[in-house]
C-alpha cells in the first residue's frame, strides 16, 4: 500500500493506492527498464484516482458526497460497474462513472444518505489493468471539506435542470436523473433534450451581468458498454456564431445565451447496449463560479437503451 498526501484547500488528504506486490517490483512498476529516478512517467497504463470533493448538509436533514476523478491516461480509460468499480456500502453503488475522461474531472455525481447513517464511511474502489487499487472514502465531519449551496460572492447558485417542463429539477453535483429512458439503433441519431435555467441573483449596476450570464450545457458518456462510442452533432435548433479561429465550443457544447431555455443535441451510438449519458450545465463564465470554487454546475443523467 503506498499513501500519496495532496493538499486541498489548505487541509492534507491522503490517497490509498493499493498494490498486490511490494518491495522490489514495486520500484519496477514506476516506469520501464532504464528510466531514471526523476524521469516523468509514462502517460500509458496510468491510474484513475477516484476524489470525494466535499460533502453537503442538505435542507431535509440528508447528506450528499460529490466524488470526481483524476485521469492520468491522455485517453478515456473504461472501468465497468462491479468488482473493479464498486461504491460500499453496496445500495449506493451504480451512479459512479465507467468512462473516465482525461485529466481531473471534478463532482460527477453524488450519492445522497440519510441522517441516519451520517457516521458511516462509504467507500468508492477502482481496481486498475495494472494491478493497482485506488479509494477513497466519502465521509462528513471535516469542516474543510462541507461544501454549502448559500450564493457565490456575485450571487451565483448552481443552475436548475430538467427534463420535463413540469419536472423536477436538480441541483449541483447530485442533480437529477430522467425519468424516462430513451430508446435508439447503432448508428441512428436520437435526440436529447434539456431545460436549464439560472436563477442566480446579481448586481443590476455590475456592467459586467448586463448581458446575463449564458448557461453551458456539456453531453458526455458517462456510463455504457467497453468500446461504445458515442458522437454527439449539432441540432439545428442551436445556434453557432462565426468564428475564424478554433474556438468553436464541440457538437456536445451547446450555449443558452438568455440563462434559461431548452438545449437540444443528436446522439448516434455505435454499439448497443445500457448507457447512462451525463450533461453538465454550469455558469462558469461568472467571475465567482468555477469547478475550483466547487460552483456551480449542475449534473443530469439519461439512460439510453440502443438496440442493433
Amino acid at each position: 500500500m503506498m499513501k500519496v498526501w495532496m493538499r486541498v484547500g489548505g487541509v492534507a488528504f491522503a490517497l490509498l493506492i493499493l498494490s498486490p506486490t511490494a518491495g522490489p517490483r514495486a520500484i519496477e512498476a514506476q516506469g520501464p527498464a532504464g528510466r531514471l529516478p526523476l524521469q516523468p512517467g509514462s502517460t500509458e497504463d496510468q491510474i484513475v484516482a477516484p476524489f470525494m470533493e466535499g460533502w453537503y448538509a442538505n435542507e431535509d436533514g440528508t447528506y450528499s458526497f460529490s466524488f470526481g476523478y483524476l485521469n492520468l491516461n491522455q485517453d478515456v480509460v473504461e472501468i465497468p460497474l462491479g468488482e473493479n468499480n464498486f461504491i460500499e456500502p453496496v445500495e449506493f453503488d451504480g451512479m459512479q462513472p465507467t468512462t473516465f475522461h482525461p485529466g481531473r474531472n471534478r463532482g460527477v455525481f453524488a450519492i445522497t444518505i440519510p441522517n441516519a447513517l451520517g457516521e458511516q464511511d462509504f467507500w468508492w474502489t477502482l481496481r486498475h489493468a495494472n494491478g493497482q487499487i485506488t479509494r477513497v472514502p466519502g465521509r462528513i465531519g471535516a469542516i474543510a471539506y462541507q461544501l454549502d449551496w448559500i450564493p457565490r460572492p456575485h450571487g451565483s447558485v448552481p443552475p436548475r435542470v430538467s427534463f420535463d417542463a413540469d419536472g423536477d429539477e436538480g441541483r449541483g453535483p447530485p442533480g437529477i436523473v430522467a425519468e424516462r429512458t430513451v430508446t435508439a439503433s447503432v448508428g441512428s441519431p436520437v435526440t436529447l433534450s434539456v431545460n436549464a435555467r439560472d436563477i442566480s441573483e446579481r448586481d443590476p449596476d455590475d456592467f459586467r451581468f448586463w448581458e446575463g450570464i449564458p448557461i453551458n450545457v456539456v453531453w458526455s458518456k458517462h456510463q455504457g458498454p467497453v468500446g461504445g462510442e458515442v458522437e454527439f452533432t449539432r441540432h439545428e435548433s442551436t445556434t453557432v456564431q462565426e468564428s475564424d479561429d478554433d474556438d468553436a465550443p464541440a457538437p456536445n457544447t451547446i450555449q443558452v445565451s438568455e440563462g434559461a431555455g431548452m438545449a437540444h443535441v443528436y446522439a448516434t451510438f455505435s454499439a448497443s447496449g445500457e448507457y447512462l449519458l451525463r450533461v453538465q450545465a454550469d455558469i462558469f463564465n461568472a467571475p465567482d463560479s468555477g469547478t475550483q470554487d466547487q460552483c456551480c454546475w449542475t449534473n443530469g443523467y439519461v439512460r439510453v437503451t440502443v438496440g442493433p
